[in-house]
């Protein structure tokens, strides 16, 4: 069993992965943390490697930034990523988010 820091949440959302200076669709979200998501795209990616996001997480038009986010996995059940620690307004965000993820009945 894997104890983690941060819980999970299953959330929706849209964006862009940053991939060797290439944008590719996320095609489909399936879990967020304060550390980290999981994702569907495309893209064949490489445990280890950095890349950028750009996650639309509410309705809101401006994305939040996600710089040198690492690879951890990726394979049939999607890709893992995991994120640095976020600049401030990202950061502030982000923990919006998980907020409003946390306070639904039946999200985590």
């Amino acid at each position: 069993m894997v104890l983690r820091q941060h819980p999970r949440y299953h959330a929706s959302f849209s964006g862009t992965l940053v991939y060797q200076n290439h944008p590719h669709t996320i095609t489909n979200s399936v879990d967020l943390s304060r550390k980290g998501c999981r994702l569907e795209s495309s893209v064949q990616v490489v445990a280890g490697t950095r890349v950028d996001l750009l996650l639309y997480l509410s309705d809101e038009a401006v994305p939040v930034l996600i710089q040198r986010a690492t690879i951890r996995w990726a394979g049939a059940h999607g890709i893992g990523i995991e994120f640095p620690s976020l600049a401030s307004p990202h950061r502030e965000r982000l923990d919006g988010t998980l907020q409003q993820l946390a306070s639904q009945p039946g999200r985590s």
